[in-house]
């Protein structure tokens, strides 16, 4: 029924590198056409995944990257904004690390949600030190297992890997495997939707608490135990909660919502599309980047904004 994808692997950023690293949410306004507009955000090279959201009144999409400088990110964003490519952005760093929950099938396709503010034993979801020195096998084979190649088959990966002239043997890449594992770095998840995908919604939902730990337990209590497929993070201030779910869950969810006093500001975007089932984990962090030495990530965003300017000038827009 098409409902499952998977296995790939979760991956925890704070173990990958010494330097700061997480996944930054941008949700773009923008007149242009939709073609370009994602030339120009594929121009910044750490994209993860981008899709169009669904609204009456303006044209919206949403990216994620990959990020080891938000504030750099940031610039890149204004510097579209500046020269009339977008309209407007808003950015959203994950704070911790993002928690899959899949449907109960026996639970409620529209939960309430009067236990939003129940109490809870919410897991330790830092990002986790990095303590480990990773080689240049193990920072090759990542990408693959991130985005679940060949069901993440150690031999289809060597196969793959030899195809571009590495030198890796199967034990070495078992090896890598199991020390990612071992130590924290990734762990194998599968995403189930609750129903096949062309008869659910998928939105994003973002809430705001004057209290962190309040926002946590919003997080954690919704729609759980119900038949409905969920991600949730925080992002700085801001909780972040993607779900896939029957319709008739989201009539009245907003109301919903607003009967909760705790809950200061909230967002709901609808997305309108999707990418199809092979590239939606196909764009695992860039790692050719990785300082193996230092044990640091980077990207070069001077190079991003050079490559943006050069275009804007190829197209005299600066």
């Amino acid at each position: 029924m098409d409902m499952v994808l998977g296995p790939f692997y979760d991956v925890n950023y704070g173990k990958l590198c010494k330097n700061p690293f997480c996944v930054l949410i941008c949700i773009i306004e923008f007149n242009q056409s939709y073609k370009t507009v994602i030339e120009y955000l594929k121009l910044i090279e750490p994209l993860r995944i981008i899709y169009p959201v669904l609204s009456s009144h303006k044209e919206l999409l949403n990216a994620k990257y990959f990020s080891s400088d938000n504030a750099a990110m940031v610039s890149l964003l204004q510097l579209l904004k500046d020269n009339n490519i977008i309209t407007d952005y808003i950015t959203r760093a994950y704070s911790n690390k993002m928690v899959i929950e899949n449907p109960n099938f026996s639970g409620d396709i529209n939960p309430s949600l009067d236990n939003l503010l129940d109490p809870c034993d919410i897991s330790d979801l830092s990002f986790r030190r990095h303590d480990t020195n990773w080689s240049e096998c193990d920072i090759s084979i990542l990408p693959y297992l991130k985005r679940g190649y060949k069901d993440g088959k150690l031999i289809e990966i060597l196969r793959a890997e030899k195809k571009l002239n590495k030198p890796w043997t199967y034990h070495q890449v078992k090896y890598s495997h199991k020390k990612m594992i071992r130590n924290g770095l990734i762990e194998k998840v599968y995403l189930i939707f609750p129903f096949p995908y062309d008869q659910c919604v998928d939105f994003n939902l973002f809430v705001k608490t004057e209290d962190t730990n309040v926002t946590q337990r919003i997080l954690h209590n919704f729609a759980k135990g119900s038949r409905v497929a969920k991600e949730y993070v925080l992002c700085e201030d801001w909780g972040y909660v993607g779900f896939a779910s029957h319709p008739q869950f989201l009539t009245g969810l907003m109301s919903k919502l607003d009967k909760i006093d705790e809950i200061t500001e909230k967002e709901l975007y609808q997305l309108r599309s999707i990418p199809d089932r092979e590239s939606l984990f196909s764009q695992p962090p860039e790692l050719k980047y990785f300082d193996f030495d230092r044990q640091t990530l980077e990207y070069p965003y001077h190079v991003y904004r050079e490559r943006v300017k050069e275009k804007l000038e190829d197209e005299l827009l600066i």
